[in-house]
């Protein structure tokens, strides 16, 4: 037998607690990943605030206030943590809140301190916070402007406006056309004049911005000598209102070709069928030249009853979907008129045919005896939902009948029961019936076979 020293005993014993030592070291360290994070929040769903990036560095442009009866202000600085179980604690490091106004000093529970309170002067006050707490720490420059009365001067995007549509945060003013005068404008609620630059991007080429205006808006005008989209097209202004508030907003200027007629792009005047009591129904209209925003609109004739017209996707291209559930069937015409941002208009008729349902209303198929040929046409148990039909078995070729099988008659497709019977009893086989425009419909069909 081999002896067991005691130096052997003592190493194992070392080598058990190192081991040990490591397994407890690395737990928290495994404990703590991902790292703890720390970071303020500016956007329109944390606090309403607008972080404008141009120029550097970045600053939280957080509601504005107002001096005057009711002048109760409330902001929130809004902040996210992960991992970090400490107190945070806010405090400003440069600038100053406007007179009036305090901010919270800690979140024990790491929700959003508020600033709040009454300002009593006017003016733009920009500020540094700084967040502490499980020793990270993160900072980010805010702005708030107080005005003497009302909301202060801001750039306006609203089709009654300008024809701009705000799509995600970039204002897309009306198309220009190549080669033929363009004006856009950039329009303040105020509407009392102020400065603008462009701080980003580019004018599209032939057009240009005055760096100061009076009135309700600036212009950008010109003729484009370039057509499309080029990289870096699209432009980001800054400048100031008519009391000295920021004005801050990105534009996007589409160039259409030039002699491009505003026409109706379809593929005939028939759009799809539709069937009546089956929602879902979708029809689109589309156009083709001119310059958008473009707006659709029925000049004669009238929809299928439970139709309707709404905007697909983009906002400039105004009630361009027939949509709903039809109610009654026929064959409806109608009118459609396209009228763009120019004045320029087209028109096209279309037809819309509503069909009843696909429906199996009798399941039970004629008799047959044993040992004598049968045969039946199982259409005529559907009705609904345009021919020719198709039929399907639904499980297994061998539920059918004995004796039978499944044949066709052009242009229907598995028509036909017949054969000859070669067992008595009633027998019941689940069937699919398909119409012509790929509507399908399950139904139990019952035979009875004579001794």
């Amino acid at each position: 037998m081999r002896r067991t020293t005691k130096s052997a005993v003592a190493l194992v014993a070392a080598v058990t607690t190192m081991a040990a030592l490591a397994l407890v070291a690395a737990v928290p360290a495994l404990a703590n990943y991902p790292p703890p994070t720390l970071r303020l929040l500016c956007t329109a769903a944390a606090n309403n605030g607008t972080l404008e990036s141009t120029p550097l560095p970045p600053v939280c442009v957080l509601p504005s206030g107002q001096t005057t009866a009711p002048n109760n202000y409330s902001a929130t600085i809004a902040v996210r943590k992960t991992g970090v179980a400490a107190t945070i604690t806010f405090a400003v490091t440069a600038g100053s809140l406007a007179p009036g106004l305090t901010m919270l000093g800690s979140s024990p529970s790491a929700t959003s301190p508020v600033i709040t309170g009454n300002p009593t002067k006017a003016g733009t006050f920009n500020f540094t916070i700084k967040a502490t707490g499980g020793g990270l720490t993160t900072t980010l420059a805010y702005q708030i402007t107080i005005t003497v009365q009302g909301a202060p001067d801001q750039l306006v995007c609203n089709p009654a406006v300008n024809g701009g549509f705000l799509e995600s945060g970039v204002c897309v003013l009306p198309d220009a056309i190549l080669g033929q005068s363009y004006t856009g404008h950039l329009f303040t609620s105020h509407q009392a004049g102020g400065t603008l630059s462009v701080v980003s991007g580019n004018l599209e080429p032939g057009l240009v911005l005055p760096t100061t205006f009076t009135g309700s808006a600036d212009v950008v005008s010109g003729t484009p000598t370039a057509a499309g989209v080029a990289a870096g097209n699209g432009f980001t202004v800054r400048g100031t209102g008519d009391q000295g508030q920021p004005l801050y907003q990105a534009y996007f200027i589409q160039v259409q070709p030039e002699n491009q007629p505003l026409t109706v792009n379809n593929d005939g005047p028939n759009l799809s069928p539709g069937f009546a009591g089956q929602a879902g129904y979708t029809a689109l209209f589309f156009v083709a030249g001119g310059a958008a925003p473009y707006t659709w609109s029925l000049v004669s004739g009238k929809f299928p009853p439970g139709l309707s017209l709404t905007t697909f996707s983009d906002p400039r291209d105004a009630n361009d979907e027939l949509v709903g559930t039809p109610t009654t069937t026929g064959t409806y015409t109608f009118t459609m008129r396209v009228t763009d941002y120019d004045g320029q208009q087209a028109t096209q008729q279309f037809t819309v045919a509503v069909h009843p349902p696909l429906q199996v209303p009798t399941t039970t198929l004629p008799s047959g005896t044993v040992g004598v040929p049968y045969s039946t046409d199982l259409d005529n148990s559907a009705q609904g939902g345009p021919p020719p039909y198709s039929w399907f078995v639904v499980n297994n070729i061998d539920e059918l009948t004995p004796g039978l099988t499944l044949d066709t008659t052009s242009p229907d497709f598995n028509n036909v029961l017949d054969g000859t019977p070669t067992q008595a009893g009633t027998f019941n086989f689940p069937m699919q019936v398909q119409d012509s425009f790929d509507n399908t419909l399950n139904a139990t069909l019952t035979v009875t076979i004579n001794p």
